[in-house]
């Protein structure tokens, strides 16, 4: 079976696709451009907005829902060289230094971030890296120290904790991956309210996911969550 016979379409006559950029990250989902040809376990060029990356077509990823097209990180272009994929690797190499050396610099010097993910492309000369924290950070001292250790050009990018759990992936404690990671588009508001309309234990460590925050399932189950009709009251 191949990777493109397994997915669905997003918009009429759009082909999506699953590519694994990182093997400990979540699989993207991924337009395919017209009249290519893809197989399962194949690698792949994919033109992202900060460029062109090399990433692995998914054989039996979560399927492509029909929303998961407004979550396209990029297009599959052409299949990788040889020498494309070395590079990517390379880079890959260089991008985890990145990552370990951000986390003890930033331990160094007391900034309370969380680096999540670092992006080196395959045709730009500069490194993209996010990091998660609660307030703003004043980064420009480890920007500098970043740029010395890589030789490049650095761009920091702060995101959430809700954001971070959908960068990392992971596991719920029901058992499935984390619907962030899979079919959500975006982030919906979840309140205390609809874990007690459905009699749910308010201890915060059951009800809170990966991110610290209360998990997103409490709105997809509660009857009047995001997408359901409000319930009518008896007459």
């Amino acid at each position: 079976m191949s990777c493109v016979a397994s997915c669905v379409s997003g918009e009429a006559g759009r082909r999506l696709t699953r590519i694994s950029f990182d093997p400990v990250a979540p699989v993207q989902v991924c337009a395919v451009a017209d009249g290519l040809e893809m197989t399962a376990g194949g690698w792949y060029v994919v033109t992202t907005g900060d460029g062109e990356r090399v990433g692995r077509a998914v054989a039996f990823g979560v399927p492509v829902l029909p929303t998961c097209g407004d979550r396209a990180v990029g297009t599959v272009q052409r299949p990788a060289t040889d020498g494309e994929r070395e590079r990517a690797g390379q880079l890959a190499i260089i991008a985890r230094d990145a990552i370990a050396y951000c986390r003890a610099r930033a331990g160094e010097l007391s900034l309370a971030m969380r680096p999540v993910t670092a992006i080196l492309p395959l045709d730009r000369d500069v490194l993209f890296m996010t990091f998660a924290a609660e307030e703003r950070v004043d980064f420009r001292e480890l920007l500098r120290d970043l740029g010395r250790r890589t030789r490049r050009r650095v761009e920091l990018r702060q995101i959430g904790v809700r954001d971070q759990a959908r960068t990392s992936g992971g596991w719920g404690p029901c058992g499935r991956t984390l619907c962030c990671a899979t079919f959500m588009t975006r982030f919906n508001s979840v309140t205390i309210r609809m874990a007690k309309a459905q009699n749910l234990s308010l201890s915060p460590s059951r009800i809170s996911g990966m991110c610290g925050r209360l998990m997103c399932c409490l709105a997809h189950e509660a009857t009047d969550g995001p997408g359901r009709p409000k319930r009518e009251p008896p007459a």
